[in-house]
């Protein structure tokens, strides 16, 4: 029988849980620095959702090793070395961002291959989706090219207001 607390799932678990610590705070820093409210919200929507992944991720700890994690001080052999820190200017967050999703999805598809158990395995392949979804979220509401620069205005009103004015031009078919 398979020894489900091997040391490679509890590692895989514990970089697990700090990928989704370190994505917590790069969506965090990104709303920071986005001055449009939707932006702000979907990049807080994220860093919500990666706690919850981070909970989901303790959890399965806790019932593969029966210990509790109270405090997660991991080295650099439990970081995802490709995830990128977050930069000043909002237009290069966001393209971070979307690449940090993809490695996170990438990460959790490659970990869920090496499992033996089938419920890792699909555990670590709901995981890669759920990561997928943020991906989805993110190209379908951050089109290039992107115009986020803090002189720009990038609310939904001026496209709103340039749509009308588009409209009030043309002669209506109806």
């Amino acid at each position: 029988m398979l020894n489900l607390t091997s040391p490679d799932t509890m590692d895989a678990l514990k970089m697990a849980i700090q990928c989704e610590m370190d994505m917590k705070t790069f969506y965090e820093q990104v709303a920071k620095l986005m001055q449009n409210d939707d932006a702000i919200s979907i990049f807080q929507g994220l860093a919500e959702k990666e706690e919850k992944h981070r909970i989901k991720l303790i959890r399965m700890y806790s019932r593969l090793s029966g210990k509790k994690i109270l405090y997660l001080n991991l080295g650099k052999k439990h970081k995802l070395n490709t995830l990128q820190t977050c930069a000043s200017d909002p237009n290069i967050a966001v393209r971070q961002a979307k690449k940090n999703a993809n490695e996170l999805k990438n990460f959790y598809l490659t970990i869920s291959r090496r499992m033996f158990q089938s419920e890792l395995r699909q555990f670590f392949r709901e995981m890669a989706l759920e990561e997928e979804q943020h991906i989805a979220v993110l190209e379908s509401s951050f089109v290039e090219p992107l115009s986020l620069n803090q002189n720009e205005s990038s609310s939904g009103d001026t496209m709103l207001r340039e749509v009308e004015a588009t409209d009030k031009n043309q002669p209506n078919s109806w």
